[in-house]
């Protein structure tokens, strides 16, 4: 990312100019330590201990920035979809589905399997989600308690089951919001991992904190690394 005053605030430049200040103002007092033989030699090894503490300090908010960004699209997502799907399979009552052709066709909950590709960095968050457009349907979830159908894409195995394929598509934005860590393909690839991974971390803590309200047990996630590469 570009350099950005908004990452070194006010306090943390304060202590991170601290340590010259310090040294000048220890050796102009006489208490400076004896390895301090001149104030140049004083203000200087401040001044570079000040330099690493604004460098320290600035990382650590950019990462810090980074991670809350991620934890917001995955605090979204989980909402949006898994929490709301996931409450629909805790339901007895049959899901009923709007197919390609204008079928109508219902499931219960226990014949309903939803797989969710969890990328591990752009190129299989890329592929992936190629992959899903391409080869199944999109169907559309028809219940009463919204307002408007929403669509997912799927697959019938047999006559009675429906397996969901998904992934998050909201991993797209970061790079709008990112965008020098998604200048090229290869930064891009290398930034993404550590963003990823942030972003499932949340989606696990959240899996946790509404495990009595969604089914865990019928939503599975699954790593994704890249074509014929899921584990």
């Amino acid at each position: 990312m570009k350099f950005s005053l908004k990452f070194l605030p006010l306090k943390d430049l304060f202590y991170s100019i601290f340590p010259t200040v310090g040294t000048y103002g220890g050796y102009i007092q006489g208490v400076a330590p004896s390895f301090f033989p001149n104030l140049w030699i004083a203000i200087g090894i401040g001044l570079i201990v000040s330099v690493i503490l604004a460098i320290i300090f600035y990382n650590e908010n950019v990462k810090a920035y980074k991670k809350s960004l991620a934890e917001i699209l995955a605090t979204g997502y989980f909402m949006n979809f898994t929490g709301r799907f996931g409450k629909l399979l805790k339901t007895k009552t049959p899901i009923h589905f709007s197919f390609p052709d204008d079928t109508i066709r219902s499931f219960t909950a226990d014949k309903i399997t939803i797989e969710v590709g969890m990328p591990s960095s752009l190129k299989s968050l890329t592929e992936y989600a190629e992959m899903v457009e391409n080869k199944f349907d999109i169907v559309y979830v028809r219940e009463a308690t919204y307002s408007e159908p929403f669509w997912l894409r799927a697959q019938l195995e047999g006559d009675d089951r429906l397996v969901i394929h998904e992934f998050p598509r909201t991993l797209f934005s970061l790079s709008k919001y990112l965008k020098d860590d998604f200048i090229d393909q290869q930064l891009a690839e290398k930034n993404s991992k550590k963003i990823y991974s942030f972003f499932q971390h949340k989606i696990e803590q959240l899996r946790i904190e509404y495990s009595n309200e969604i089914s865990n047990d019928r939503l599975i996630f699954r790593p994704v690394q890249g074509l014929g590469n899921e584990v």
